[in-house]
Protein backbone atom coordinates (compact mmCIF):
# COMPACT_ATOMS: atom_id res chain seq x y z
CA UNK A 1 0.00 0.00 0.00
CA UNK A 2 0.92 3.39 -0.85
CA UNK A 3 0.31 5.06 2.63
CA UNK A 4 1.20 4.55 6.05
CA UNK A 5 0.59 7.54 8.00
CA UNK A 6 -1.99 10.36 8.35
CA UNK A 7 0.46 13.07 7.91
CA UNK A 8 1.26 11.67 4.54
CA UNK A 9 -2.81 12.09 3.78
CA UNK A 10 -2.43 15.44 5.16
CA UNK A 11 0.14 16.86 2.63
CA UNK A 12 -2.78 16.02 0.17
CA UNK A 13 -5.81 16.68 1.84
CA UNK A 14 -6.40 19.12 4.69
CA UNK A 15 -7.59 16.53 7.06
CA UNK A 16 -7.52 16.38 10.75
CA UNK A 17 -4.62 14.75 12.86
CA UNK A 18 -7.03 12.66 14.48
CA UNK A 19 -8.19 10.61 11.76
CA UNK A 20 -7.88 6.85 12.36
CA UNK A 21 -5.33 5.96 9.72
CA UNK A 22 -6.58 2.34 10.37
CA UNK A 23 -9.96 3.49 9.79
CA UNK A 24 -8.92 4.52 6.17
CA UNK A 25 -6.71 1.84 5.26
CA UNK A 26 -9.27 -0.68 3.66
CA UNK A 27 -10.78 2.36 1.59
CA UNK A 28 -7.32 2.74 0.29
CA UNK A 29 -6.79 -0.90 -0.26
CA UNK A 30 -10.07 -1.26 -2.29
CA UNK A 31 -8.64 1.99 -4.17
CA UNK A 32 -5.72 0.61 -5.35
CA UNK A 33 -6.89 -2.77 -6.10
CA UNK A 34 -9.93 -1.68 -8.32
CA UNK A 35 -8.40 1.43 -9.92
CA UNK A 36 -4.68 1.73 -9.83
CA UNK A 37 -3.71 -1.80 -10.21
CA UNK A 38 -5.98 -2.33 -13.35
CA UNK A 39 -4.31 0.96 -14.74
CA UNK A 40 -1.08 0.66 -13.76
CA UNK A 41 -0.72 -3.55 -13.66
CA UNK A 42 0.64 -5.35 -11.35
CA UNK A 43 4.73 -5.15 -12.27
CA UNK A 44 4.39 -1.71 -12.24
CA UNK A 45 2.74 -1.60 -8.88
CA UNK A 46 5.44 -3.60 -7.48
CA UNK A 47 7.77 -1.20 -8.46
CA UNK A 48 6.27 1.73 -7.51
CA UNK A 49 6.13 -0.13 -3.59
CA UNK A 50 9.83 -1.12 -4.04
CA UNK A 51 10.07 2.31 -4.50
CA UNK A 52 7.80 3.58 -1.94
CA UNK A 53 9.35 1.20 0.80
CA UNK A 54 12.93 2.25 0.37
CA UNK A 55 14.75 5.08 1.44
CA UNK A 56 14.60 7.97 -1.10
CA UNK A 57 18.74 8.82 -1.82
CA UNK A 58 20.21 11.52 -1.52
CA UNK A 59 21.40 11.87 -4.99
CA UNK A 60 18.55 10.60 -7.41
CA UNK A 61 18.71 9.08 -10.58
CA UNK A 62 16.81 10.69 -13.50
CA UNK A 63 14.42 7.46 -13.17
CA UNK A 64 14.39 8.04 -8.96
CA UNK A 65 13.19 11.74 -9.89
CA UNK A 66 10.27 10.14 -12.29
CA UNK A 67 9.58 7.71 -9.97
CA UNK A 68 9.05 10.34 -7.27
CA UNK A 69 6.95 12.33 -9.31
CA UNK A 70 4.58 9.75 -10.61
CA UNK A 71 4.42 8.38 -7.01
CA UNK A 72 3.17 12.01 -5.77
CA UNK A 73 0.46 12.18 -9.10
CA UNK A 74 -0.24 7.95 -8.01
CA UNK A 75 -1.06 8.85 -4.45
CA UNK A 76 -2.98 11.77 -5.12
CA UNK A 77 -5.60 10.04 -7.55
CA UNK A 78 -5.41 7.25 -5.05
CA UNK A 79 -6.36 8.97 -1.57
CA UNK A 80 -9.04 10.75 -3.13
CA UNK A 81 -10.65 7.49 -4.89
CA UNK A 82 -10.68 6.12 -1.37
CA UNK A 83 -12.87 8.75 0.17
CA UNK A 84 -15.11 8.13 -2.97
CA UNK A 85 -15.22 4.49 -2.69
CA UNK A 86 -15.84 4.85 1.74
CA UNK A 87 -17.57 7.69 1.67
CA UNK A 88 -20.74 5.88 2.89
CA UNK A 89 -18.53 3.84 5.15
CA UNK A 90 -16.88 6.69 6.49
CA UNK A 91 -20.08 8.36 7.22
CA UNK A 92 -21.22 6.06 9.74
CA UNK A 93 -20.23 3.78 13.16
CA UNK A 94 -20.40 -0.41 13.00
CA UNK A 95 -21.22 -2.03 16.43
CA UNK A 96 -22.65 -5.18 17.73
CA UNK A 97 -26.16 -3.08 17.39
CA UNK A 98 -25.28 -2.74 13.66
CA UNK A 99 -25.18 0.81 11.43
CA UNK A 100 -25.44 3.97 13.25
CA UNK A 101 -24.58 7.71 12.49
CA UNK A 102 -22.40 9.55 14.96
CA UNK A 103 -23.68 12.72 16.10
CA UNK A 104 -22.96 15.60 18.87
CA UNK A 105 -24.03 18.66 20.53
CA UNK A 106 -20.90 20.53 18.78
CA UNK A 107 -20.97 19.24 15.44
CA UNK A 108 -23.60 18.49 12.66
CA UNK A 109 -23.48 16.03 9.83
CA UNK A 110 -23.55 17.74 6.10
CA UNK A 111 -26.67 18.29 4.50
CA UNK A 112 -27.60 15.97 1.55
CA UNK A 113 -26.72 18.07 -1.49
CA UNK A 114 -23.45 18.72 0.49
CA UNK A 115 -22.62 15.22 0.73
CA UNK A 116 -23.55 14.54 -3.19
CA UNK A 117 -21.03 17.83 -4.04
CA UNK A 118 -17.81 16.42 -1.54
CA UNK A 119 -18.54 12.92 -3.37
CA UNK A 120 -18.58 14.39 -6.40
CA UNK A 121 -15.28 16.51 -5.97
CA UNK A 122 -13.53 13.24 -4.34
CA UNK A 123 -14.46 11.10 -7.59
CA UNK A 124 -13.88 13.79 -10.22
CA UNK A 125 -10.94 14.55 -8.43
CA UNK A 126 -9.54 11.33 -8.06
CA UNK A 127 -10.47 10.24 -12.00
CA UNK A 128 -9.04 13.36 -13.50
CA UNK A 129 -5.69 12.54 -11.43
CA UNK A 130 -5.56 8.97 -13.05
CA UNK A 131 -5.74 11.03 -16.17
CA UNK A 132 -2.45 12.72 -14.99
CA UNK A 133 -0.80 9.40 -14.43
CA UNK A 134 -1.10 8.35 -17.85
CA UNK A 135 -0.31 11.37 -19.67
CA UNK A 136 3.06 11.54 -17.01
CA UNK A 137 3.75 7.50 -17.91
CA UNK A 138 3.14 8.69 -21.90
CA UNK A 139 5.60 11.50 -21.42
CA UNK A 140 8.33 10.04 -19.16
CA UNK A 141 7.86 6.48 -20.44
CA UNK A 142 11.10 5.39 -21.41
CA UNK A 143 11.57 5.67 -17.48
CA UNK A 144 9.05 3.07 -17.10
CA UNK A 145 10.00 -0.35 -18.72
CA UNK A 146 7.55 -2.09 -16.82
CA UNK A 147 4.69 -0.48 -17.38
CA UNK A 148 5.78 -0.79 -21.55
CA UNK A 149 5.20 -4.53 -21.10
CA UNK A 150 1.82 -3.83 -19.57
CA UNK A 151 -1.29 -4.56 -22.03
CA UNK A 152 -2.64 -0.91 -21.26
CA UNK A 153 0.54 0.60 -23.06
CA UNK A 154 -0.08 -0.78 -26.07
CA UNK A 155 -4.10 0.27 -26.17
CA UNK A 156 -3.03 3.33 -24.95
CA UNK A 157 -0.75 4.23 -27.71
CA UNK A 158 -2.95 2.78 -29.86
CA UNK A 159 -6.34 5.04 -29.16
CA UNK A 160 -6.87 7.70 -30.86
CA UNK A 161 -8.93 9.16 -27.63
CA UNK A 162 -6.50 8.06 -25.19
CA UNK A 163 -6.83 10.61 -22.88
CA UNK A 164 -9.11 13.67 -21.39
CA UNK A 165 -6.48 16.05 -22.49
CA UNK A 166 -6.26 14.62 -25.79
CA UNK A 167 -9.94 14.88 -26.05
CA UNK A 168 -9.69 18.96 -24.86
CA UNK A 169 -6.93 19.62 -26.92
CA UNK A 170 -9.04 18.55 -30.49
CA UNK A 171 -10.52 20.88 -28.65
CA UNK A 172 -13.95 19.48 -27.21
CA UNK A 173 -15.65 20.81 -23.43
CA UNK A 174 -15.65 17.52 -21.60
CA UNK A 175 -14.99 19.77 -18.57
CA UNK A 176 -12.21 17.91 -17.66
CA UNK A 177 -14.38 14.94 -16.77
CA UNK A 178 -12.93 11.53 -17.04
CA UNK A 179 -16.12 10.30 -15.40
CA UNK A 180 -17.48 11.53 -19.01
CA UNK A 181 -14.69 10.35 -20.83
CA UNK A 182 -15.22 6.69 -19.61
CA UNK A 183 -19.18 6.68 -20.48
CA UNK A 184 -17.85 7.60 -24.30
CA UNK A 185 -15.48 4.89 -24.41
CA UNK A 186 -18.11 2.31 -26.34
CA UNK A 187 -19.27 4.99 -28.33
CA UNK A 188 -15.84 5.54 -29.51
CA UNK A 189 -15.31 2.50 -30.05
CA UNK A 190 -18.21 1.96 -31.95
CA UNK A 191 -17.93 4.67 -34.17
CA UNK A 192 -14.23 4.13 -35.06
CA UNK A 193 -14.94 0.71 -35.67
CA UNK A 194 -17.64 1.67 -37.88
CA UNK A 195 -17.09 4.96 -39.20
CA UNK A 196 -13.67 6.00 -39.08
CA UNK A 197 -12.41 2.37 -40.25
CA UNK A 198 -14.29 2.85 -43.27
CA UNK A 199 -13.59 6.58 -44.19
CA UNK A 200 -9.67 5.40 -43.52
CA UNK A 201 -10.13 1.69 -45.44
CA UNK A 202 -8.02 -1.03 -44.30
CA UNK A 203 -4.71 -0.83 -46.02
CA UNK A 204 -4.38 3.07 -44.22
CA UNK A 205 -6.20 2.19 -41.21
CA UNK A 206 -3.88 -0.81 -40.44
CA UNK A 207 -0.68 1.30 -41.35
CA UNK A 208 -1.95 3.90 -38.73
CA UNK A 209 -2.28 1.50 -36.01
CA UNK A 210 1.18 0.33 -36.53
CA UNK A 211 2.73 2.97 -36.66
CA UNK A 212 0.37 4.75 -33.51
CA UNK A 213 2.17 1.42 -31.01
CA UNK A 214 5.63 2.38 -32.09
CA UNK A 215 7.84 4.70 -29.83
CA UNK A 216 8.32 7.45 -32.89
CA UNK A 217 5.00 6.76 -35.32
CA UNK A 218 5.74 8.07 -38.94
CA UNK A 219 5.66 12.08 -39.41
CA UNK A 220 2.75 11.26 -41.71
CA UNK A 221 0.59 9.44 -39.32
CA UNK A 222 1.52 11.93 -36.29
CA UNK A 223 -0.23 15.01 -39.05
CA UNK A 224 -3.48 12.31 -39.70
CA UNK A 225 -4.43 12.18 -36.04
CA UNK A 226 -6.07 15.31 -35.53
CA UNK A 227 -8.07 14.96 -38.71
CA UNK A 228 -9.51 11.89 -37.33
CA UNK A 229 -9.83 12.94 -33.53
CA UNK A 230 -12.22 15.23 -34.64
CA UNK A 231 -14.99 13.20 -36.16
CA UNK A 232 -14.64 10.64 -33.77
CA UNK A 233 -15.43 12.61 -30.37
CA UNK A 234 -18.51 14.52 -32.40
CA UNK A 235 -19.79 11.92 -33.26
CA UNK A 236 -19.36 9.72 -30.25
CA UNK A 237 -20.50 12.74 -27.91
CA UNK A 238 -23.98 12.55 -30.40
CA UNK A 239 -24.28 8.76 -29.81
CA UNK A 240 -23.79 9.13 -26.18
CA UNK A 241 -26.30 11.77 -25.79
CA UNK A 242 -29.01 10.48 -27.83
CA UNK A 243 -28.77 7.10 -26.02
CA UNK A 244 -28.41 8.22 -22.51
CA UNK A 245 -30.97 11.19 -22.62
CA UNK A 246 -28.29 13.23 -21.65
CA UNK A 247 -25.94 16.63 -21.97
CA UNK A 248 -22.50 16.56 -21.79
CA UNK A 249 -22.04 19.75 -19.58
CA UNK A 250 -20.32 20.79 -16.57
CA UNK A 251 -22.75 18.48 -14.44
CA UNK A 252 -21.62 15.62 -16.26
CA UNK A 253 -24.32 13.61 -17.77
CA UNK A 254 -27.14 14.57 -16.36
CA UNK A 255 -29.39 18.02 -16.30
CA UNK A 256 -29.15 19.11 -12.86
CA UNK A 257 -31.36 21.84 -10.30
CA UNK A 258 -32.45 23.16 -7.27
CA UNK A 259 -35.37 22.06 -5.83
CA UNK A 260 -36.07 23.85 -2.34
CA UNK A 261 -38.84 21.42 -1.54
CA UNK A 262 -37.21 18.39 -2.04
CA UNK A 263 -35.06 16.77 0.82
CA UNK A 264 -31.82 16.37 -0.77
CA UNK A 265 -32.27 19.88 -2.52
CA UNK A 266 -31.15 18.77 -6.18
CA UNK A 267 -32.82 17.00 -8.51
CA UNK A 268 -31.41 15.47 -11.47
CA UNK A 269 -33.22 14.04 -14.57
CA UNK A 270 -32.28 13.38 -18.36
CA UNK A 271 -32.54 16.66 -21.05
CA UNK A 272 -35.15 17.71 -22.26
CA UNK A 273 -35.87 15.80 -25.49
CA UNK A 274 -35.51 19.37 -27.67
CA UNK A 275 -32.17 20.29 -25.91
CA UNK A 276 -31.30 16.68 -26.42
CA UNK A 277 -32.15 16.75 -30.57
CA UNK A 278 -30.23 19.57 -30.91
CA UNK A 279 -27.46 18.73 -29.41
CA UNK A 280 -27.09 15.95 -31.10
CA UNK A 281 -27.84 17.52 -34.99
CA UNK A 282 -25.37 20.25 -34.46
CA UNK A 283 -22.62 17.28 -33.18
CA UNK A 284 -23.00 14.96 -36.06
CA UNK A 285 -22.84 18.08 -38.72
CA UNK A 286 -19.56 19.32 -36.99
CA UNK A 287 -18.83 15.54 -37.47
CA UNK A 288 -19.96 14.96 -40.59
CA UNK A 289 -17.71 18.27 -41.92
CA UNK A 290 -15.04 17.27 -39.87
CA UNK A 291 -15.13 13.80 -41.30
CA UNK A 292 -15.08 15.24 -45.32
CA UNK A 293 -12.07 17.30 -43.87
CA UNK A 294 -10.05 13.88 -43.62
CA UNK A 295 -11.48 12.49 -46.47
CA UNK A 296 -9.98 15.51 -48.54
CA UNK A 297 -6.55 15.57 -46.24
CA UNK A 298 -6.34 11.70 -47.30
CA UNK A 299 -6.97 12.66 -50.83
CA UNK A 300 -4.62 15.16 -51.04
CA UNK A 301 -1.69 13.54 -48.65
CA UNK A 302 -2.24 9.45 -49.11
CA UNK A 303 -1.89 7.53 -52.59
CA UNK A 304 -3.25 4.56 -50.94
CA UNK A 305 -6.32 6.46 -50.40
CA UNK A 306 -8.84 5.52 -52.88
CA UNK A 307 -12.10 6.89 -51.51
CA UNK A 308 -14.61 9.72 -51.83
CA UNK A 309 -13.71 13.51 -50.78
CA UNK A 310 -16.98 15.92 -49.66
CA UNK A 311 -20.30 15.38 -48.90
CA UNK A 312 -22.08 12.32 -51.60
CA UNK A 313 -24.71 15.45 -52.23
CA UNK A 314 -21.53 17.48 -53.87
CA UNK A 315 -20.57 16.25 -57.23
CA UNK A 316 -19.77 17.51 -60.85
CA UNK A 317 -23.21 16.56 -63.05
CA UNK A 318 -21.58 16.82 -66.28
CA UNK A 319 -22.30 14.25 -68.64
CA UNK A 320 -24.36 12.49 -65.60
CA UNK A 321 -27.34 10.78 -66.21
CA UNK A 322 -28.79 11.91 -62.86
CA UNK A 323 -28.80 15.43 -61.54
CA UNK A 324 -28.09 17.04 -57.77
CA UNK A 325 -29.55 20.13 -56.96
Amino acid sequence: MLFTTIAEIKTILPIGVGNDFYRLKPHIENAENKYLKALLGTEMYDELQEFYDAEYPTEPTPVQEATKELLTKVQHAVIHLAYFVGFDFLNVSVSDMGFTRTESTTSKGLYKYQEGNLKKYFSESGFNSLDDVLVYLETNIAHFNEYKLHANWTILKQSFLPTVKVVENIPYNIHGSRLIFLALKPQVSFIEDTLIRTALGEIIYAEIKTEMAKDAPTERVTAILPYIRKPLIYFSTAMLMEETGATLDEKGLYFEKINATAPDNRIKGPSTEQRIAAMVARNRLIGNSYLDMLKSYLHENWEEYDGQTGSVFNRDNTDKKTFWA
